[in-house]
């Protein structure tokens, strides 16, 4: 197993400590640090820059793509950029798609993603893919002797759809994890192991804003990020309410409180309001992202009361932005495919390198979507507690059109072929 790189910055300069992000966990790893003088709200605990990678000597993970659309090309160029993976495969039953996914990227091309898996020796396969045919096809990638199924969010309409991707990959020891993801974003982890130092206090409480019209959609980045602050622990009830029809199937905005058996608590905001992403409430500070940035809030020496806004102070500098909304060209004219992105494939390599979990796994977005079904479900029973798990695990979600079905085939053919284009300035693609 190689060395985990932490990063300190502080105090009297900058150093580095090398350790292994298993041998040091939970209070173990509290006291590793505190016996070592460090501040919590200086290290970097999952930090894990593109750069700190094994040696280059060990050949890179092989990449194939299902799906060789929009979102599909960001996630061959996200392996392409990253030194321990490459793109090696594509599969796609649209010949235009296929055709210039092949041509950028000189691989091999299949209509048949069975065909391309029993040919080709694929380490990962990314099914980006309409949320209606992903679940067959990840149940079908897990037929083969792949290490990884890294694919986009949400991962099903339904619960039962979840549990069978969820369990074909556990059965079968195959990595599971989602992409393109808020989660996966390394200042949360860093803030995270920040907090568990205990040098803010208890975490009391959460608020997580999300105005979003689609709980499952997009609000599945909320959610996931929400259980990450809670310690990932099990959530006993939600007491929710939807913003339009509850007894539609329909992806629709959602708010409510969720309990959970830590006792920590959260309220999701889905009104608009004057702001957004989340908070972390400590009994001694604060914790705050808008998804763009990352704040932490301490109590001064010389208050009293943290519950007086005059009480804290930013410890500024601690982490960097998102980077989320650039959209920066390289010489060769292709867009970079996000921070984002890249943070969930450096995540996938970290998990396959180091026997860990991915930060977000394919059971992540199934109790994510589980979490949307719940406040559905509370609504529609007089806004009643909804304990979890849910029972009927037929109960679904069904994503908005656009995230179901195929994006060329609802916004059409020239605003598909101008979303393509946009990945490379160069005409002759």
């Amino acid at each position: 197993m190689r060395p985990k790189d932490f990063s300190v910055v502080g105090g009297t300069g900058s150093r580095r400590i090398e350790t292994s992000s298993r041998e040091v966990s939970g209070q173990n790893r509290r006291e590793f640090l505190r016996a070592g003088g460090v501040s919590l709200f200086a290290v970097a605990s999952r930090e894990s820059s593109v750069e700190a990678v094994a040696p280059a000597a060990r050949s890179p993970y092989r990449a194939a793509i299902v799906g060789c659309g929009r979102k599909g090309t960001g996630y061959a160029r996200g392996y392409v950029l990253h030194p321990r993976t490459e793109v090696v495969a594509a599969a796609d039953i649209d010949p235009e798609n296929l055709e210039l996914f092949t041509r950028r990227f000189g691989v091999p091309g299949y209509q048949d993603y069975r065909e391309m898996l029993a040919r080709e020796k694929v380490d990962i396969v990314s099914p980006i893919l309409p949320v209606k045919a992903n679940p067959g096809v990840v149940l079908g990638c897990a037929e083969f002797p792949v290490k990884a199924i890294y694919c986009e969010k949400p991962i099903s309409a339904s619960l039962r759809q979840a549990d069978e991707m969820v369990e074909a990959c556990k059965r079968k020891g195959i990595v599971f994890a989602g992409g393109d993801m808020y989660r996966n974003f390394p200042q949360f982890w860093q803030a995270r192991d920040a907090l568990e130092s205990g040098e803010l206090g208890e975490v009391r409480g959460l608020n997580l804003y999300q105005s979003t019209n689609e709980i499952s959609g997009g609000g599945c980045q909320g959610l996931s990020v929400m259980r990450l602050f809670a310690r990932d622990a099990p959530v006993e009830w939600v007491c929710g309410w939807t913003r339009r029809d509850p007894f539609s199937d329909q992806d629709q905005g959602m708010g409510g409180t969720v309990r959970f058996s830590n006792g920590i608590e959260c309220f999701i905001h889905n009104r608009r309001v004057a702001r957004m992403g989340i908070e972390v409430l400590c009994s001694k500070g604060v914790f705050v992202s808008d998804w763009y940035t990352f704040r932490l809030f301490r109590m001064k020496a010389s208050a009293k009361d943290p519950r007086r806004r005059d009480s804290l102070e930013e410890i500024p500098g601690l982490y960097p932005d998102s980077g989320l909304g650039r959209r920066v060209y390289d010489e060769e004219g292709w867009r970079h495919p996000g921070t984002r992105q890249m943070a969930g494939i450096q995540s996938l390599v970290d998990a396959l390198e180091q026997g860990i979990p991915p930060r977000t796994s394919g059971d992540d977005l199934r109790l994510a979507l589980e979490l949307g079904v719940a406040l559905r479900q509370s609504h529609r029973q007089g806004y009643a507690p909804v304990r979890l798990p849910v029972r009927d695990r037929e109960l679904k979600i069904l994503p908005h059109i656009s995230r179901y079905l195929n994006k060329k085939e609802v916004h059409g053919e020239e605003w598909y072929r101008e979303q393509m284009e946009g990945w490379k300035r160069d005409p002759q693609g």
